[in-house]
């Protein structure tokens, strides 16, 4: 803080004190001031103060120029309103250069072009706040006096506010004897010109020194040499020394141009420093940081010891062989560099990527229609110095030059000699796989054909043998003993049960022929269900359970195949009465529950155990239950049951526990489902679909 303190009033006091030096050598005639190096003073000040600060400090710097006025003379009008004026320009200097970032910068050609608009914009403020204070006060010419103003500040600005704002720092070119050899060269070249020279044009050979400062040194230096020249040709000039100092007598110019010539030769230093110096750090800084990429690349590249990288001229010999590429084709590079990459391909090869992009049979060749073709990602095969042949996928890219055309090519390769071996080995396993799914389908095909067929041939003399057992047990071919009626019985159920079991098998085949057949039409549920338990009748008749069914009083409908439907619920049931022990109870409830009506059958009996509830609806599962009480059954019941809710675009659920019963509900939509034209029902999952549990 303290430094700060003392920073700002070192620049106040030197505000002051060159203002009313320069004001001290004023024509009395004019009393218009160049103002130099004064308002630059200003305008840095401002630039480089804390905004918390910059009011008042402005506003001191404006009494700092007033007083300085005053102290030489001035009338009070003149010293206030040339003062303003001065205030003015920087202000407007110090917003056109912070208005883009908040900080004035000189780190490229833009912000060049935005201080000299800047510089031009504020001296043309201060020139006409000069004129007009002429022309309120009667001083001089109000014209030559806004001239004279204008020229003054632009030389002030333009070689002192390099000195406050950011500029690139990069370390110069010319060294530290050099710049200093320089710059004594510089001054003392000054001020022999200044002090020995009688032509006021003379004067302006020092410029060509700056674009020396600009290339070789930094802008920084630069710019204090340019203040170091024109505090000199200032002073000199005041002590009436130089070619430059009698000009209006001399060449009878109006006094507010007496100061036009040294103005003049400052602003063109300053135009030509400034664009040279920054647009000569901005390329050495470019080159720079080219070189830091290309060093970079070539560090990469070095390191990529997992990544062949090759590059080659248009004719495509190689230009550069990285360490990875000498790894992955045991080749040193100083062995390849300068020969054509075609040694290492063999003819087939390099014949089969020619044919395939319709090329000739050499890799730059091959390369180039690669290019144009778009098909840039290859499987290469190389040959490694000692003869093996490895798989390499290898990605091209074109080199371009500043013109925009093709100096050679780059390819970067990757060894995946083992990662194709794996890839044909899994394809040919897949193959084998397919080859098997596709025998298993025809075994499976055949196997349905065979069902369908067996089951066929089987139900004519199935029924035969049924219809002549009725014929003889009525009677028709004579009076039975009972011993031989009991027998004729047993004949009878058991040739029943293997119809049930063929009319099982035929619907089998059918579901998965896609061949089921599902005629919806509007239905009262209640006879489908009171059908099934009629169907069931002769069963219950021989068993000692208890049979409860709750329906509706009213009609329930709903669009349904009723000889379908009816067979689910008769499996169903069947199965409640096949797994309940005598004494056991058998519910059927109906009725509709949004979104449909559901129908509900529960056992009493022994349950299925929790680990194989997920294989119920599958075909020909039976569970371990089943088979220890020797209970019979093919295991096709649930499946078909399952096939003919899902056709139904409905769904069974299904609750059990071993030795607590079970309860399977079916859930039927209520207005006829969309079907496909060729309905199939799915395999059920191995998982229950909506309770925890599956009957067998």
């Amino acid at each position: 803080m303290t430094s700060r303190v003392f920073r700002v009033m070192l620049l106040q006091l030197g505000v002051f004190a060159t203002a009313w030096v320069v004001l001290a050598d004023v024509e009395a005639a004019s009393r218009v001031p160049a103002m130099w190096p004064a308002v630059g003073l200003v305008a840095g000040f401002h630039l480089t103060s804390p905004s918390t600060w910059r009011r008042w400090l402005m506003a001191g710097s404006g009494a700092l120029l007033v007083l300085a006025f005053l102290a030489q003379d001035y009338p009070p009008a003149l010293a206030v309103g040339f003062s303003a004026s001065s205030i003015a320009a920087a202000h407007v200097v110090r917003r056109l250069l912070t208005r883009r970032t908040g900080r004035a910068t000189l780190l490229d050609k833009g912000d060049v072009s935005t201080m000299i608009g800047a510089t031009a914009l504020g001296s043309s403020v201060a020139g006409l706040g000069y004129g007009a204070t002429c022309a309120l006060t009667g001083t001089g010419d109000p014209l030559l006096g806004a001239l004279s103003a204008f020229g003054g500040h632009t030389a002030s600005m333009m070689v002192l506010l390099p000195l406050f704002v950011r500029a690139p720092k990069f370390q110069p070119l010319a060294g530290v004897q050099e710049r200093l050899v320089q710059s004594v060269i510089l001054v003392a070249t000054t001020v022999v010109v200044f002090v020995l020279a009688d032509a006021p044009p003379i004067i302006f050979v020092v410029m060509p020194m700056f674009a020396w400062l600009a290339f070789r040194g930094t802008l920084r230096e630069a710019t204090l040499l340019l203040t170091v020249v024109g505090v000199i040709g200032t002073g000199l000039t005041a002590a009436h020394i130089g070619p430059i100092w009698d000009i209006t007598t001399r060449y009878d110019l109006p006094p507010e141009l007496a100061a036009g010539v040294l103005q003049l030769f400052l602003i063109d230093s300053g135009l030509i420093l400034l664009p040279l110096a920054v647009m000569a750090t901005q390329q050495r800084m470019s080159a720079a940081n080219a070189a830091r990429e290309r060093e970079t690349r070539e560090r990469l590249v070095a390191q990529a010891t997992g990544t062949a990288v090759i590059t080659t001229d248009l004719e495509g010999r190689v230009t550069l062989f990285n360490p990875g590429a000498e790894t992955m084709l045991g080749r040193p590079a100083a062995d390849v560099l300068g020969s054509l990459l075609d040694t290492l391909l063999s003819p087939e090869e390099l014949d089969r990527h020619a044919s395939d992009l319709r090329a000739l049979p050499s890799f730059a060749a091959i390369c180039r229609a690669s290019l144009e073709s778009g098909d840039t990602d290859r499987l290469w095969g190389f040959r490694r110095g000692d003869g093996e042949v490895r798989s390499m996928r290898m990605t091209l890219s074109a080199i371009p030059d500043d013109d925009g055309g093709v100096l050679g090519f780059l390819a970067t390769a990757e060894d995946v000699t083992e990662r194709e071996a794996a890839h044909d080995a899994l394809v040919l396993t897949l193959q084998h796989e397919r080859d098997a799914a596709e025998r298993l389908r025809e075994t499976d095909r055949v196997k349905a054909d065979f069902l369908a067929t067996v089951s066929h041939e089987l139900r004519t003399p199935i029924t035969n043998i049924i219809g002549y057992s009725e014929v003889l047990e009525d009677g028709g071919a004579g009076e039975l003993t009972q011993r031989q009626l009991d027998v004729l019985g047993r004949v009878d159920r058991n040739s029943r049960r293997l119809l049930l079991l063929v009319e099982d098998l035929l619907t089998l085949s059918q579901i998965e022929a896609s061949e089921l057949d599902i005629k919806l039409r509007p239905t009262d549920l209640r006879s489908t269900v009171e059908g099934a338990l009629a169907l069931l009748a002769p069963v219950l008749a021989t068993r000692s359970l208890e049979v409860s069914t709750s329906v509706p009083e009213e009609a329930l409908v709903g669009q349904v195949d009723p000889d379908q439907l009816q067979r689910a619920l008769l499996n169903l049931l069947t199965n409640a009465v096949k797994f309940t022990p005598d004494g056991g109870t058998i519910e059927v409830r109906l009725s509709h529950r949004p979104p449909g009506n559901e129908i509900v059958v529960s056992d009493t009996g022994m349950g299925i155990p929790e680990a194989e509830q997920g294989q119920l609806f599958r075909r020909f599962f039976r569970s371990s239950t089943a088979t220890e009480q020797a209970i019979q059954g093919a295991g096709l019941g649930l499946s078909i049951v399952h096939a003919i809710i899902t056709q139904h675009q409905g769904r069974i659920e299904v609750t059990s526990a071993e030795g607590e019963g079970t309860t399977f509900t079916v859930v039927l939509p209520v207005t006829a489902p969309e079907r496909p034209d060729h309905p199939k029902s799915p395999e059920p999952s191995a998982e229950p679909s909506a309770r925890s549990a599956s009957p067998a």
